[in-house]
C-alpha cells in the first residue's frame, strides 16, 4: 500500500515524520478530512490564533498531492 504524509502548518510546522499507508489516493483524501477534523477538535484555540491552518498531503517521496486550508475571519470588530 502507498504511504502518505499529512503535514500540518498553523504558524508552526508539524511534519508527519512516519506517514501512514492507505489503499489509494481516494482513501488518503478521506483520511485527510477526518484527521484535520480531529486535530481541529482537539486544539480549537490554536486554530483561532493562526492566520491560516493547512494540512498538506504528500506521497511516499514527499511530493505534494493536495492541501486542505482552513481559516477563520471575524465579522465583528473586537
Amino acid at each position: 500500500m502507498p504511504r502518505y504524509f499529512f503535514d500540518i502548518k498553523d504558524g508552526h510546522d508539524f511534519p508527519d515524520l512516519q506517514g501512514s499507508e492507505w489503499k489509494d489516493l481516494a482513501e488518503a483524501r478521506i483520511e485527510a478530512v477526518r484527521y484535520a477534523a480531529e486535530v481541529l477538535k482537539e486544539m480549537p484555540e490554536r486554530f483561532w490564533h493562526a492566520e491560516l491552518w493547512t494540512m498538506s498531503v504528500l506521497d511516499h517521496n514527499r511530493n505534494p498531492l493536495f492541501t486542505l486550508k482552513f481559516c477563520a475571519e471575524s465579522t465583528h470588530i473586537l
